[in-house]
């Protein structure tokens, strides 16, 4: 059962689909598909030039919100930009990236 809101105020994803979709992945992560996605050492969120062998898997409408592990959901990030986005959705997230390219206020 998926069950998932765009505000972000209730969402339930079952165990059993978040395992299916992390074994999807897996699968995915195999692929001449991927292998292509990284080969351009790009970060999807900043943009950094990453070795492609340090890119991962990241799920842009996360698991835990209902995302599926489909090539349309998967972009190739640098291990900080994942680690900070964690389960966060699209939006909220873009509204932090753009927070980092603001001057700071004095």
């Amino acid at each position: 059962m998926v069950c998932a809101s765009i505000e972000g105020a209730i969402a339930y994803v079952s165990e059993a689909f978040v395992k299916r979709e992390k074994q999807k992945a897996r699968i995915l992560r195999k692929s001449p598909w991927w292998k292509t996605k990284c080969s351009s050492g790009t970060c999807y969120y900043c943009k950094r030039s990453i070795p492609p062998s340090e890119l991962t898997m990241d799920h842009i409408i996360p698991l835990s919100k209902g995302g599926m592990s489909i090539k349309s959901n998967i972009a190739a990030a640098c291990k900080e930009c994942n680690d900070r986005k964690k389960h966060t959705l699209p939006f909220k997230w873009a509204e932090y990236m753009e927070s980092l390219n603001q001057p700071a206020e004095v």
